[in-house]
């Protein structure tokens, strides 16, 4: 039966931007394919494959995961420390939607958006 997920599959609307946002945030590119056009990324044991969409606009979704629609709605990631991984990434150009701070759920988390919108939380241990 299912042993692990193997990838997560983000579409983009330009895969060049979108590389360069997920490279920034620490992926590497295992392989790019032009004629999807699409690359496979790794960081870690997270895997993603990111394509590009020929669709519409993304539709925009609300911090609150409770108050969007069904599907997919965003990827954790989890870092040793979450305050040293948003200073590295933050001074390195990326912007982020809040400070850290300690979730009442158990983890300290921060969040940021891929180009397109794709919601990345960064979860790490809380600061007891």
């Amino acid at each position: 039966m299912i042993e692990r997920i193997d990838n997560v599959g983000v579409g983009v609307s330009d895969l060049d931007r979108a590389l360069d946002f997920y490279r920034r945030l620490g992926f590497e590119v295992l392989e790019r394919e032009e004629d999807t056009p699409s690359a496979t990324l790794q960081a870690g044991s997270v895997r993603l494959w990111v394509f590009r969409g020929l669709g519409g606009p993304p539709p925009s979704r609300a911090p609150d995961p409770a108050a969007n629609p069904p599907g997919l709605d965003h990827v954790s990631l989890w870092v040793e420390d979450v305050d040293v991984a948003y200073e590295s990434l933050r001074s390195g150009g990326l912007a982020f939607e809040a400070e850290p701070a300690d979730q009442p759920w158990g983890a300290r988390a921060t969040s940021l958006l891929d180009p397109d919108g794709t919601r990345i939380y960064l979860l790490g241990p809380l600061r007891t």
